[in-house]
């Protein structure tokens, strides 16, 4: 749109030779309007430049709550694993070798631990 005015106001200094009337008006309006609509789609670029910060900021909102709730299912996980790993092995392990309520323990055992972090992570309102 830009580079239309520069045209406009070429033709209207040849335009001269070819016509006895004056067309400096027209060729005024015709300026007018391309300048009006140069302001209107600066307008338009600036507010659509802000839609899309806006859509972006929101986007990246959602995907940092994600990454939140993932951070703490896995934070919760890790203890569970370890101590799954642990009981898991093919090693003595003191007194829970002979032991009738070793899965027993071990479940206790992780129950507490899942319970201790999820108490945690409510009172620091993560979830």
């Amino acid at each position: 749109i830009w580079p239309m005015r520069a045209v406009i106001g070429g033709l209207e200094s040849r335009l001269r030779r070819f016509t006895k009337t004056d067309m400096s008006v027209y060729f005024g309006d015709m300026v007018d309007h391309v300048d009006k609509i140069w302001d209107a789609l600066d307008e338009y670029k600036e507010i659509i430049e802000g839609l899309n910060d806006t859509h972006d900021s929101l986007a990246t909102n959602r995907t940092n709550e994600v990454v939140r709730m993932l951070t703490v299912i896995a934070t919760i996980l890790l203890p569970i694993t370890v101590v799954a790993s642990i009981f898991g092995m093919n090693i003595p392990l003191g007194p829970f070798e002979e032991s009738h309520y070793s899965a027993l323990f071990v479940f206790l055992i992780t129950l507490g631990i899942i319970s201790g972090m999820l108490y945690f992570f409510r009172r620091q309102h993560w979830i």
